[in-house]
């Protein structure tokens, strides 16, 4: 009895586990891309003109890379309620960068495509985006690069 009183009292000693600071930490960085990016939409001399930002931007790349066809596809992509996709999908007609195809076998579902305008204007938007990735990644090796993705994919393979 006394070795079990004395366990006990052992583990109470020990430190505490430390706090898992990963999901806010992933977080940030979500908020950091998008804020930097949209900061360097703007100061970009052929990006700043279309006004476009990291919401819209990341619209017409799951389009143009066939990640979504519709507003529907769009919301549960990126995670969007369908009132603001819809505005956000309103606001790329607008900029003539994505046009609402009508489907010829249904009345109620349009398809989402990239007008030439769009395609013409999206290497300029990954150019940013490469210069902001590039930016954060100031001072990580390669490996750790590395190391960090394959920490994310295994992540996102249990989720």
């Amino acid at each position: 009895m006394r070795a079990l009183l004395e366990l006990d009292d052992a583990s109470e000693t020990r430190e505490p586990a430390p706090p898992v600071v990963l999901a806010p930490l992933i977080m940030q960085v979500r908020l950091a891309i998008m804020r930097v990016l949209d900061e360097e939409f703007l100061g970009d001399p052929e990006v700043a003109p279309l006004e476009i930002t990291t919401a819209q931007f990341a619209i017409l790349k799951n389009v143009l890379r066939g990640s979504a066809r519709s507003a529907c596809d769009l919301c549960k992509a990126m995670e969007y309620d369908r009132g603001a996709m819809s505005r956000m999908i309103d606001r790329l007609e607008a900029k003539q960068l994505l046009r609402r195809v009508p489907l010829a076998h249904t009345r109620r579902t349009v398809a989402l495509e990239v007008t030439e305008a769009g395609r013409a204007a999206f290497p300029k938007m990954e150019a940013c985006l490469d210069r902001v990735v590039a930016r954060l990644l100031a001072g990580v090796s390669t490996d750790q690069v590395r190391q960090a993705e394959a920490v994310l994919k295994r992540m996102m393979a249990n989720a």
